[in-house]
């Protein structure tokens, strides 16, 4: 069994699931006005100018302005999710003047066309940038950036050397470049062209809404979720694209036969009477997706904790014992965990600094081909990520692109009353603050009757264990405390009326 692509449809969300041999290697989740913002082309103005951080804040008629860096405008930041980063130039880039302040390029009030390259995250707006980059099925237009290159993804020397004389061959204008995806691979310069001049069009009517249009509009929208899909995974090697919706289906037959017609075959609609990821057996997999705790097959298990500054990842032995040291232990475990770390980053989309602690292994040349199965497994993500070597103490530093929000802050939202401890006060210890308040009430109300409101859990221990201290405080303020059990209150939730 090789690749399948299964897409789920619901009213509210479209979920994306990419097997190979059955096993669930990557997992997408895009709800109803959630849709991404990365990839939209905006005409925005700036409102601000800041030359200390070397950024402008361009307002795009979304709640939050979006930020653009100097490094976005001169030409250092064009590592887009949609873009494989050519290794090879076959027509010099167009020189820029070496700018050092933000405030000789732009001025507040001025109209500027950008493209989102990050979606807004917690009190941060979209990052932007002025390098326009147009995904189309085989390649990427880039308008203002005068590059041709070929994906370094595509290692074949024979198949670069072909793509390098069609790319040659290819009417580019010549103020634009482009780049040739791994989806390019063995197509022909038909294709290719075709692709160049599906993605001209949409160009050509970016510019014409950007002469229409006042500043804020937006000119250019990215695919949904299911059209991404079409585009960016819908490969040769993909044996089917299995979707349970038939409008979904007859806008992707559509879209394939502008861009890809041999590969309309591979599609089939689903309408069978089990849900399609309880059929292929997946559903489960997908809700195991938002637990820490992740068991390998070995017997050993990898904890999974996100944080507000970093995710770390806890690589455990468990039960896991059957070779003769705790060395070979070790080793065993780890070399297991490297892969499943590096597919369970893929599958939860987890971004920013990860640190990975595997298990102390005191030989070098272990640590070294953990290191190298972690990183060799990396290769297949599809968003930019950056690893430093295996320490001694066996300690993995890496970051990772984050461009949308991952699936777990999608799907959940921080618990309102263990603001996102995890735990949750003893029932004990809530006891001891309601008795605390209703002291401090009668104190400052001077009032001689009191109504106490707390959870079941709670009562139980004011009737019983603190019993004592309740009548205490009655015989001190010359009051009575009348404790109420409210079983819609949680247990750290406390009212005096």
């Amino acid at each position: 069994m090789g690749k399948e692509i299964l897409i789920n449809i619901e009213p509210q969300e479209t979920r994306l699931a990419i097997l190979e041999n059955k096993v669930l290697e990557e997992f997408s989740v895009e709800r109803l006005g959630e849709k991404t913002l990365v990839g939209n082309v905006i005409k925005g103005r700036v409102n601000s100018v800041v030359p200390a951080v070397k950024a402008a804040f361009v307002g795009l008629g979304l709640e939050k302005n979006g930020y653009l860096y100097l490094a976005d405008i001169v030409g250092m930041g064009m590592d887009f999710e949609s873009i494989d980063k050519e290794e090879e130039e076959l027509k010099p880039p167009r020189r820029m003047q070496p700018y050092q302040s933000i405030d000789q390029l732009v001025k507040k009030g001025q109209e500027v066309l950008v493209q989102v390259t990050k979606e807004p995250f917690g009190t941060k707006g979209a990052r932007l940038t002025t390098h326009i980059s147009l995904p189309g099925r085989y390649i990427v237009l880039l308008p203002y950036d005068r590059h041709l290159g070929i994906s370094r993804r595509i290692s074949d020397d024979k198949e670069r050397a072909r793509l390098k004389e069609i790319l040659r061959g290819l009417e580019v204008p010549k103020e634009m470049g482009v780049i040739i995806r791994t989806a390019g691979i063995g197509q022909s310069k038909r294709e290719l062209g075709r692709d160049l001049k599906y993605l001209l069009g949409i160009w050509r009517n970016i510019k014409i809404g950007a002469a229409k249009k006042q500043a804020p509009a937006q000119l250019h929208e990215e695919y949904d979720l299911v059209l991404r899909v079409a585009r960016d995974y819908l490969t040769e090697d993909v044996e089917k694209l299995i979707i349970d919706n038939r409008d979904e289906y007859r806008k992707i037959q559509h879209f394939l036969s502008a861009v890809a017609p041999h590969l309309r075959s591979k599609v089939e609609l689903y309408e069978g009477d089990i849900p399609l990821y309880d059929r292929k057996g997946i559903e489960k997999d997908v809700e195991k997706l938002f637990e820490r705790k992740v068991p390998l097959r070995c017997g050993g298990y990898i904890v999974i904790e996100p944080t507000e500054g970093l995710v770390a990842i806890d690589v455990n032995s468990g039960k896991f014992t059957e070779k003769k040291s705790l060395e070979e232990t070790a080793f065993a475990v780890n070399m297991e965990a490297a892969r499943e770390v590096a597919r369970q980053i893929r599958l939860r989309d987890l971004g920013g600094i990860i640190v990975i602690d595997f298990i102390d292994m005191m030989q070098a040349g272990k640590r070294r081909k953990v290191f190298e199965t972690l990183t060799d497994s990396l290769k297949r993500d599809k968003a930019k990520t950056d690893v430093s070597p295996l320490s001694e103490i066996c300690l993995v530093e890496m970051t990772r692109q984050r461009m949308r929000r991952s699936v777990e802050s999608m799907s959940f939202r921080e618990c309102p009353y263990c603001q996102g401890r995890g735990l949750i006060k003893s029932v004990s210890t809530v006891s001891i603050q309601a008795l605390r308040k209703v002291k401090k009430y009668l104190k400052e109300t001077k009032k001689k009757q009191v109504e106490l409101h707390v959870n079941p859990e709670v009562t139980s221990r004011l009737f019983n264990e603190d019993r004592q201290a309740i009548e205490s405080i009655e015989r001190v303020f010359h009051a009575r405390i009348i404790v109420k059990a409210d079983p819609l209150l949680q247990v750290e939730e406390i009212k005096l009326i």
